[in-house]
Protein backbone atom coordinates (compact mmCIF):
# COMPACT_ATOMS: atom_id res chain seq x y z
CA UNK A 1 0.00 0.00 0.00
CA UNK A 2 1.05 3.30 -1.09
CA UNK A 3 1.02 6.30 1.87
CA UNK A 4 -0.63 8.96 1.18
CA UNK A 5 0.77 12.23 0.77
CA UNK A 6 -0.21 15.61 1.00
CA UNK A 7 1.74 18.98 0.49
CA UNK A 8 2.09 20.11 3.53
CA UNK A 9 4.18 23.61 2.75
CA UNK A 10 6.77 24.88 0.37
CA UNK A 11 8.83 22.22 -0.83
CA UNK A 12 7.48 20.25 2.22
CA UNK A 13 5.41 16.58 2.16
CA UNK A 14 3.48 14.69 4.94
CA UNK A 15 3.12 11.12 4.08
CA UNK A 16 0.83 8.63 6.01
CA UNK A 17 1.04 5.32 6.17
CA UNK A 18 -1.64 2.70 7.24
CA UNK A 19 -0.50 1.02 10.71
CA UNK A 20 2.21 -2.03 9.55
CA UNK A 21 1.91 -2.07 5.85
CA UNK A 22 5.57 -0.49 5.67
CA UNK A 23 6.88 -3.50 7.42
CA UNK A 24 7.59 -5.28 4.72
CA UNK A 25 10.64 -2.70 4.02
CA UNK A 26 13.71 -3.01 5.24
CA UNK A 27 12.83 0.60 6.80
CA UNK A 28 9.49 0.68 8.33
CA UNK A 29 8.01 4.18 8.26
CA UNK A 30 4.82 3.62 10.50
CA UNK A 31 4.71 4.65 13.95
CA UNK A 32 3.84 2.49 16.82
CA UNK A 33 1.95 3.80 19.65
CA UNK A 34 1.15 7.46 20.19
CA UNK A 35 3.23 10.19 18.08
CA UNK A 36 3.91 14.19 18.41
CA UNK A 37 4.59 15.94 15.16
CA UNK A 38 4.36 19.72 14.74
CA UNK A 39 4.19 22.16 12.36
CA UNK A 40 4.69 25.60 11.59
CA UNK A 41 2.23 27.92 10.36
CA UNK A 42 2.86 31.63 10.44
CA UNK A 43 1.50 33.91 12.95
CA UNK A 44 -1.40 35.50 11.59
CA UNK A 45 -2.83 32.19 10.87
CA UNK A 46 -3.35 31.10 14.49
CA UNK A 47 -6.74 32.60 15.20
CA UNK A 48 -7.87 31.01 12.51
CA UNK A 49 -6.67 27.68 13.53
CA UNK A 50 -8.24 27.87 17.15
CA UNK A 51 -11.75 28.53 15.16
CA UNK A 52 -11.08 25.91 13.35
CA UNK A 53 -10.50 23.38 16.40
CA UNK A 54 -13.58 24.70 17.82
CA UNK A 55 -15.56 24.66 15.27
CA UNK A 56 -15.01 20.70 14.59
CA UNK A 57 -15.21 19.98 18.38
CA UNK A 58 -11.25 19.17 18.42
CA UNK A 59 -10.09 19.96 22.26
CA UNK A 60 -7.07 21.88 22.40
CA UNK A 61 -4.87 20.20 25.29
CA UNK A 62 -2.86 23.23 25.80
CA UNK A 63 -1.75 26.57 24.37
CA UNK A 64 1.47 27.58 25.57
CA UNK A 65 3.11 30.73 25.12
CA UNK A 66 6.83 30.81 24.63
CA UNK A 67 9.63 33.18 25.15
CA UNK A 68 9.81 35.34 22.53
CA UNK A 69 5.60 35.95 21.41
CA UNK A 70 5.55 32.60 19.75
CA UNK A 71 2.71 29.94 20.65
CA UNK A 72 2.33 26.49 19.95
CA UNK A 73 -1.04 24.77 20.09
CA UNK A 74 -1.86 21.34 21.10
CA UNK A 75 -4.92 19.05 20.46
CA UNK A 76 -4.76 15.03 19.51
CA UNK A 77 -5.71 13.12 16.16
CA UNK A 78 -8.33 10.52 16.18
CA UNK A 79 -5.69 7.99 16.87
CA UNK A 80 -4.03 9.97 19.98
CA UNK A 81 -1.34 11.61 18.05
CA UNK A 82 -0.14 14.79 19.84
CA UNK A 83 -0.52 17.53 17.10
CA UNK A 84 1.53 20.84 17.82
CA UNK A 85 0.76 23.59 15.82
CA UNK A 86 4.10 26.76 16.27
CA UNK A 87 4.06 30.13 15.15
CA UNK A 88 7.75 31.43 14.10
CA UNK A 89 10.33 31.34 17.34
CA UNK A 90 9.68 28.16 18.96
CA UNK A 91 12.74 27.01 17.00
CA UNK A 92 16.29 28.01 16.37
CA UNK A 93 15.51 27.08 12.40
CA UNK A 94 11.98 28.41 12.16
Amino acid sequence: MRPKADEAGARQVLLLFAKSTSRATQTPHHGDGELHVAFAIPAQELTAWEHWLAENEIAVEEKRAWDLDDQSIYFRDPDRHLIEIATPGIWSIY
